[in-house]
């Protein structure tokens, strides 16, 4: 027997989870058992798969976290499996959720690409879930209107290149965080559910059946999400307006038309009153007059300095226009348009020239007529100048920066200028798109970024966003920063300081809060006469005491920049006064000092973290005291920095979630719910002293991106 049985173990060795199914009833019974293995739950996984021969990796004799024989698609933090990506993997079957609700930690799964046929997997019972990636597969079927009650972290759902049918899912309106949305090339049909999600930016549901009027909460997506569905209809497809809004326009332009004529019969009227009373009130004034031996001429007219006041305040308003781009600028969605035109219409004008100059293709060419015939809307001011969010008929989104002060170069070096920094290429770097050269004034085209900067995200904001800033998360964010800035300096060697306006308004956000740096370079074409006030290299403590701008002073303001990321609270330092703000440097410095460096921390960050995380928190406090140096000879170098927070970052990846009972043996939890409520407190007085500064200090009056 046991001869047979050994026998029978040989022969279906390759089959080792069939056999633990198959003779588990006899080890274990009743309610007694087992609990599956990692390497059990993903072999009853690939079990489900036809066509497995990529998945070649997973054998029991490995282990999936193995690091010397990786499991293929298996991605594991800490000997957790955290992910499971296997897009493209000639895949076909089913997927057994079973065999993934195993893994507690599991936050991502990925399967597009591949030949998966039936309905929607179960996947709405993990609902730990960050991210689904189900893309161009064969599944098809009515997906439950339910499904998504219990996933409400997700961030990332790309359902498109199927057959799904039916409605799209309301319940999908409870993944409050859901930031990209794919269902395009689908066959859903019905109306299209108004789903509220605050941080959504990639949305896509052209290519379906689906019918009636786009709701507004998408008015932000352009014509290209919702192209390939023959009854959608209305904002934002202008060339397709519905039936139903037709029917209220020519309603409103019905009623629009009597007011106007009622407005013209009492303005009749009203005149009619006026010219009588005034005619006879003449006729006694002219009666008295004459009297009194009062000449005609001795009235006079208005005099002449307000006439000459008056025309000049109207050809000045005709200039101001005239030297602004032209855009279509609707306000408040009121429809209400107003345009301006290029000097010159694209002559040129005095010092300038009439159209764009492309310094970089990413987002496709694109000229003056373009933006000319673009939707636009104000984000308000920066102390170089004022930004406006621009989107073209062709769906591209940019921000068009008004820039003052740039006379420091001529014509053609700020074209050299330009042009390099539009070459710049890495993924914390956002490059200029275009430029429009006047003497006066110019013109820069960025990408638009939706999130927004980190100034908005860190100060402004307290929804999804802020709460997403998690320790991970910040390290993340310092570590792309500083990336970054060591690119510049690679890049531009010789500039008195590559970056030159280093702060948290010129950090941008992308979806997944990789940092983009925005506004450099710029101290080549500033004015040095308006440098001192409008450039945050020139806010270190060197320059102030009247000292020269150098590499170093970047660094001080990446010391800045690290603290405030830490503590979350605003830097004195951005501002042109003391009013308002927190010296982060020397408050900082005075824990430091006294090994308090815990006492400092934002406590979103420590109340979210595990307790070993406190260590790398002190770390990287300590990183941006030493940057922020007072003497630029004792800060860091920049590539020890860059090396030291890139520790950090790793050391933050790695770190396990809290343990709620490891959090209160560690006394972080009890600390920091006594610093929430003083934050707490403070926030509200903060943010409104954020708000009156702008009056006097315009950099925070935009907190999407300024200069």
């Amino acid at each position: 027997m046991a001869t047979a049985l050994a026998l029978l173990l040989h022969h279906l060795r390759h089959y080792h989870l069939l056999l633990l199914l198959l003779l588990q009833p006899i080890f274990y019974s009743g309610s007694e058992i087992a609990p599956m293995s990692d390497v059990d739950a993903l072999l009853l996984l690939k079990n489900s798969f036809t066509d497995a021969a990529a998945l070649s990796s997973w054998t029991p004799a490995t282990s999936p976290c193995d690091p010397k024989s990786p499991w293929t698609g298996v991605v594991c933090i800490r000997g957790v499996i955290t992910a499971i990506r296997l897009s493209g993997m000639g895949l076909s079957g089913t997927i057994n959720v079973d065999a993934l609700s195993h893994f507690t930690g599991l936050r991502a799964v990925s399967f597009a690409n591949n030949s998966f046929t039936g309905g929607i997997p179960a996947l709405g019972r993990l609902t730990a879930l960050k991210s689904i990636y189900l893309s161009n597969n064969r599944l098809s079927g009515v997906i439950p209107g339910e499904f998504f009650d219990d996933i409400d972290r997700l961030k990332k759902l790309w359902l498109d290149g199927n057959d799904f049918t039916g409605p799209i899912p309301y319940s999908l309106s409870k993944s409050t965080a859901l930031m990209e949305l794919r269902l395009e090339n689908n066959h859903f049909s019905g109306t299209l559910p108004a789903l509220v999600l605050p941080s959504l930016s990639s949305f896509n549901v052209s290519n379906n059946e689906l019918e009636g009027v786009i709701p507004d909460v998408y008015n932000k997506f352009n014509a290209s999400s919702f192209m390939g569905n023959k009854g959608l209809c209305g904002m934002p497809l202008p060339s397709k307006p519905c039936m139903e809004l037709e029917n209220e326009r020519t309603v409103s332009r019905k009623m629009a038309a009597l007011l106007i004529v009622a407005l013209i019969v009492v303005c009749l009227i009203v005149y009619m009153i006026a010219k009588r009373e005034k005619h006879a009130k003449v006729n006694e004034f002219e009666s008295s007059s004459r009297e009194m031996g009062i000449g005609e001429n001795s009235l006079g007219s208005p005099p002449e300095k307000y006439s000459r006041a008056i025309s000049v305040q109207k050809n000045a308003g005709h200039m101001r226009m005239a030297s602004s781009m032209s855009m279509r600028s609707t306000n408040g969605g009121s429809g209400a348009a107003t345009s301006v035109s290029a000097a010159g219409g694209g002559g040129g004008g005095a010092g300038g020239t009439g159209d764009l100059v492309m310094v970089n293709e990413g987002k496709g060419a694109f000229g003056l007529a373009e933006l000319m015939k673009a939707t636009a809307e104000v984000m308000g001011s920066s102390s170089l100048g004022s930004a406006y969010k621009a989107v073209m008929a062709n769906g591209v989104a940019v921000v068009v920066k008004r820039m003052r002060d740039m006379n420091r170069i001529g014509k053609e070096l700020f074209d050299a200028e330009l042009r390099r920094l539009g070459a710049f290429c890495h993924p914390n770097v956002l490059p200029p798109l275009a430029y429009h050269y006047r003497k006066d004034e110019k013109l820069m085209v960025v990408e638009y970024i939706p999130k927004g900067s980190l100034l908005y995200v860190l100060h402004g904001d307290r929804g999804i966003d802020h709460s997403s800033l998690d320790w991970p998360t910040r390290t993340k964010i310092a570590r792309g920063v500083a990336r970054g800035l060591a690119y510049l300096h690679a890049e531009l060697p010789s500039s008195e300081a590559p970056h030159g306006n280093l702060k948290s308004s010129n950090v941008l956000l992308a979806p997944d809060f990789e940092p983009l740096l925005a506004d450099y370079g710029f101290l080549a074409l500033v004015n040095p006469a308006q440098a001192g006030s409008t450039m945050q290299a020139h806010q270190s403590p060197e320059v102030i005491a009247g000292g020269l701008v150098t590499p170093r002073s970047d660094i001080y303001c990446l010391g800045v920049l690290i603290l405030e990321l830490l503590t979350g609270k605003y830097p004195s330092q951005y501002l042109s006064s003391a009013n308002g703000g927190i010296d982060v440097v020397n408050w900082v410095s005075h824990f430091v000092g006294e090994g308090r460096e815990a006492e400092i921390l934002d406590p979103a960050i420590v109340a979210g973290a595990h307790p070993s995380s406190l260590s790398e928190m002190k770390r990287l406090v300590r990183v941006g005291v030493e940057c922020s140096e007072a003497d630029p000879n004792r800060r860091l170098e920049l590539r020890e920095a860059v090396e030291r927070i890139e520790e950090v970052a790793v050391e933050a990846e790695k770190a396990p979630p809290p343990s709620s009972a490891e959090y209160r043996r560690d006394g972080l939890g009890e600390q920091s719910s006594r610093r929430a409520k003083s934050v707490g407190e403070i926030s509200a007085r903060r943010m409104a002293s954020i708000g009156a500064r702008s009056a006097r200090q315009s950099d925070d009056s935009v907190l999407y991106t300024t200069s």
